[in-house]
């Protein structure tokens, strides 16, 4: 049985819901947005909320959104706007509102309707797609074992031809070697260029982006990499490091009131190999409004000092900076998980990134983080996303929270070293 919530206004929709037999509804129409609150922090088990963008009370529909979903995460949100806005929706869809309809766009019975079968979830859409899949590769695989005697025979004949030209490949590696180690002699007399290895980190809030980024600068060997927080809303990757969130030469000109900070202030030396940039916030006048040409003088500076630019970026659709660092990066990886509801959040995000910004599939790398042996298989995980360059997976680790609360961000341990140097070479690779 699903237990209903309406806030609408309108006590036709609650008192035909009581009609219906696989539905609870827990309360009359609620009146006022302190009313949804008061009632959900009663009770925690509701199912669905349909919700007017018109009830009264303090907060616009964005933040009134935010806050019931502080409070139940797992509600599903019927939402009725009074007119179509494409961004705002995209934003309240990012959110977590299940389905938006306009006033006088859809009738009683077919809110029933929804609310019975559930009949848009992305998550049974998603179930049976994989299920498809599953079938797919059952099928694949089913061919493969009847190829396999065709296979050997093939794979004699190629040993052969591999054996004869394995002495004019050596020649080749050898020839190769001695040309890197003339291009890496004159390099280094060469003034340093502009590095074009800025990456920037996307993907679902928790996924782990922070913790990636910090990894991924780790785990690569560049002799000077340079960490970016331009999560400004949410910033934490001066927490996981252990240091303040202002530079020294920050907190002295907030305290001296010594006009406009220069990017360079806000540099935050890790070890020998890893800086950061924390407090972005203080290059632009407000964190919802920043101007574009900035953020690139801004790259284009930090490209000039390090070999590899690695920024930890926002979530939230509604903040047009995000769109603009992801098109000056050569490189984006989106990280999603490896479940239903994941996933489900993976394409929304990834639907408005290359519908709405237009920005190119191609441009793309898609990562599967805290992977273990209960996750979607792999094989299944490409398929649905297959529109997009998968550069690997991540297994779970038990030590996030760790690193995290204890701010031990050490070294890496070999297996984990090795799997994002793994991830890493997929991604140059699929530039280059």
């Amino acid at each position: 049985m699903k237990k209903i919530l309406t806030a609408i206004g309108n006590p036709i929709l609650n008192v035909s819901l009581k009609k219906e037999n696989e539905i609870e509804v827990m309360s009359e129409d609620i009146q006022y947005q302190d009313g949804i609150f008061e009632f959900l922090e009663k009770e925690s088990n509701i199912n669905f909320l349909v919700l007017s963008e018109l009830i009264p009370g303090n907060l616009d529909i964005k933040k009134l959104i935010e806050k019931i979903k502080l409070i139940n995460s797992d509600i599903k949100i019927i939402l009725f706007l009074v007119n179509e806005n494409k961004e705002l929706e995209n934003y309240l869809y990012a959110k977590g509102v299940d389905f938006i309809f306009h006033n006088n766009q859809i009738e009683v019975k077919d809110v029933i309707e929804i609310i019975k079968t559930n009949q848009k979830d992305e998550t049974l859409e998603l179930k049976k797609e994989i299920n498809e899949l599953k079938r797919l590769l059952e099928e694949k695989n089913e061919l493969q074992k009847q190829n396999k005697l065709e296979e050997k025979n093939e794979l004699k004949v190629k040993n052969k031809n591999e054996n004869i030209n394995l002495i004019n490949s050596q020649q080749i590696y050898k020839q190769k070697k001695e040309n890197l180690i003339n291009k890496n002699f004159f390099r280094k007399k060469k003034i340093k260029e502009k590095t074009e290895e800025i990456i920037c980190i996307n993907g679902t809030s928790g996924i782990g982006k922070s913790i990636f980024t910090i990894n991924l600068a780790k785990a690569i060997n560049k002799n000077k990499i340079l960490i970016i927080d331009f999560d400004i809303l949410n910033n934490s990757l001066h927490t996981i490091l252990g240091v303040k969130r202002y530079s020294e030469k920050v907190m002295n000109r907030k305290e001296n009131n010594l006009g406009k900070i220069k990017v360079e202030e806000l540099i935050i030396k890790i070890n020998s190999k890893i800086d950061l940039v924390s407090g972005v916030n203080f290059l632009f006048e407000s964190k919802y409004k920043i101007d574009n040409s900035i953020i690139k003088n801004i790259l284009d500076t930090l490209a000039q000092k390090y070999d590899a630019i690695i920024i930890d970026t926002s979530s939230e659709t509604y903040l047009d900076y995000t769109k603009e660092i992801m098109k000056l990066c050569k490189f984006n990886i989106f990280i999603s998980g490896a479940n239903l509801l994941e996933i489900a959040k993976t394409k929304k995000l990834l639907n408005i990134y290359v519908n709405n910004w237009n920005i190119p599939r191609k441009n793309f790398s898609i990562l599967f983080n805290k992977y273990d042996f209960n996750s979607i298989d792999f094989s299944i995980l490409k398929n649905i996303f297959l529109e997009f360059n998968i550069i690997g997976k991540l297994s779970a680790n038990s030590n996030y929270n760790l690193v995290i609360n204890k701010n031990k961000s050490g070294k890496l341990n070999k297996r984990l070293q090795k799997e994002y140097l793994i991830i890493y070479k997929n991604l140059i690779k699929n530039k280059f």
